[in-house]
């Protein structure tokens, strides 16, 4: 069965590169899960880039979910934009895009695009700014950080990996140097229960910090949101849709949600 975000990865890179896919569907690329019900991609921050990836969702007669406009404006500031459509096989398909992935940093972006993994069209988020994305609040996603770490080389994989069988296995070859706490936990003979407190620690403090951004947006975003339903038409064109969104987002969405820059 032929993926369906691989091959929209495809389209929307057919004219030159502009959207990495991301995520779940990363993960499954990377053959460590084996299907993913969304699809994200990091979209290039131009309004070209934009046009283009809009285009293609409008062949397949997407439509706007509650989200962002997918728009240079309000991706610059973090925001994430969200499409729905039904393939031919009736089954649902789900597109979410940003082109400020968290934990980033902005001056990253262009080496993420350079770095990115995969054939000429079918490009991929690079294991290690994959962990960077997947470092959210929810704790399912660590186990797969640990698996993508294994990706990596062995300094690498002990910087990233979640797997403290892992960390007190290559933590005397590979970690001189290393801040973290479940690392020098375990160079200096302490046993594993001592590894997996210090690790946890670290996990919950990243969790921690995606659900601090994330109530930042939720909260920034609110009346936007609530007015969102009745101002974009699902039933109207992709072009329409995206008319409204901006409409809607110039009265009622900040580019920059508070506490952001």
């Amino acid at each position: 069965m032929v993926n369906v975000y691989f091959a929209l990865t495809e389209e929307f890179n057919a004219e030159g590169v502009v959207a990495l896919l991301a995520s779940g569907q990363a993960v499954v690329f990377y053959r460590i899960a084996l299907m993913s019900k969304d699809g994200d991609w990091v979209v290039r921050e131009s309004e070209e880039a934009c046009q283009r990836v809009r285009a293609v969702l409008a062949r397949h007669g997407a439509r706007y979910r509650p989200g962002a406009p997918l728009d240079p404006r309000w991706l610059a500031g973090g925001w994430s934009s969200h499409f729905e459509f039904f393939d031919a096989q009736d089954r649902r398909v789900r597109c979410d895009f940003v082109s400020r992935p968290p934990r980033v940093p902005p001056h990253d972006l262009d080496e993420m695009f350079r770095a990115a993994r995969g054939e000429a069209r079918l490009r991929v988020v690079d294991p290690e700014r994959l962990i960077l994305l997947k470092q959210t609040q929810r704790a399912k996603d660590y186990p797969v950080i640990g698996e993508i770490a294994r990706l990596l080389p062995a300094d690498r994989e002990l910087r990233w990996t979640t797997d403290p069988d892992r960390i007190l296995e290559l933590a005397e070859s590979h970690g001189m140097g290393s801040d973290r706490p479940s690392v020098e936990a375990a160079r200096q003979g302490r046993a594993r229960d001592d590894v997996v407190v210090e690790l946890a620690r670290e996990l919950d403090r990243l969790q921690s910090e995606d659900r601090r951004r994330m109530r930042r947006y939720e909260e920034s975003a609110r009346p936007y949101i609530a007015a969102f339903r009745g101002a974009v038409d699902g039933a109207a064109s992709l072009d329409d849709g995206h008319a409204a969104a901006v409409r809607l987002a110039e009265r009622l969405l900040p580019e920059h949600p508070a506490g952001e820059s």
